[in-house]
């Protein structure tokens, strides 16, 4: 016999389990124990205020249970990799020594923090720093990038570095870089893409998704690595 308190929890998670099916395919084979796991593991991390009010709300619930997800498939995704930097031995814009770098297997190194702006394009930038890259990522077009600011912790903390795989295409749930309207750039979590638009998450709560149109394409390119020093 199921109580009032044990069908109320029921009642609960089922609205969290559509919720987080209808907002991610990707955990629509998830069966109903795993899903509890889930919500029991976020609720043991509340405290007595936030629980009551995440159960008055359980798309909010749902969302923060996926952002939690979000950021284990990214830790797996994009392990933490020693940091090898050297002068650059010209210094030039992005677009002049992006094919030597890479010819160097190197990729050129810019601060996200100062990644062009009003009316500048993020290859004029000067350059005066390359990213070794590792042995297991061959030569090709990329940039590497200082994380700036706390939006996307914790999974990129301020100052460390990651690889941007230049041109490609953006699914939902990879960590890209974009360029906003007012032509400034950030790194975000491809939250969904629906009809014209993308939505671009942060892991830091206290950011505020942002939604760009999706044509013509905002995305320079996809976080394919992730690096701090030792």
């Amino acid at each position: 016999m199921i109580s009032d308190g044990d069908q109320s929890i029921y009642e609960f998670m089922s609205v969290v389990g559509r919720e987080i099916a209808s907002q991610d395919q990707q955990l629509a084979f998830q069966d109903e124990k795993f899903l509890s796991w889930v919500a029991r593991d976020l609720q043991d991390s509340l405290n007595t205020e936030e629980r009551t009010q995440d159960e008055l709300d359980a798309a909010d619930f749902a969302r923060r249970a996926l952002t939690r997800l979000a950021v284990r498939r990214a830790d797996r995704a994009l392990p933490r990799r020693p940091l090898r930097e050297r002068s650059a031995p010209v210094a030039a814009t992005i677009e002049q020594s992006a094919a030597v770098a890479s010819a160097h297997g190197c990729a050129t190194l810019l601060d996200l923090a100062v990644a062009a702006g009003q009316g500048r394009e993020i290859w004029d930038e000067p350059c005066d720093r390359w990213l070794e890259l590792p042995d297991d990522i061959a030569a090709g077009r990329y940039v590497a990038l200082r994380v700036a600011g706390d939006s996307m912790t914790p999974v990129l903390c301020p100052r460390e570095v990651i690889l941007i795989q230049l041109e490609s295409t953006p699914r939902v749930d990879d960590l890209v870089v974009a360029r906003l309207p007012d032509q400034s750039h950030v790194v975000k979590r491809v939250a969904s893409i629906k009809d014209g638009s993308i939505e671009l998450a942060s892991f830091n709560p206290d950011y505020q998704p942002i939604f760009v149109a999706r044509d013509p394409s905002p995305v320079v390119g996809t976080v394919i690595a992730r690096f701090t020093r030792e």
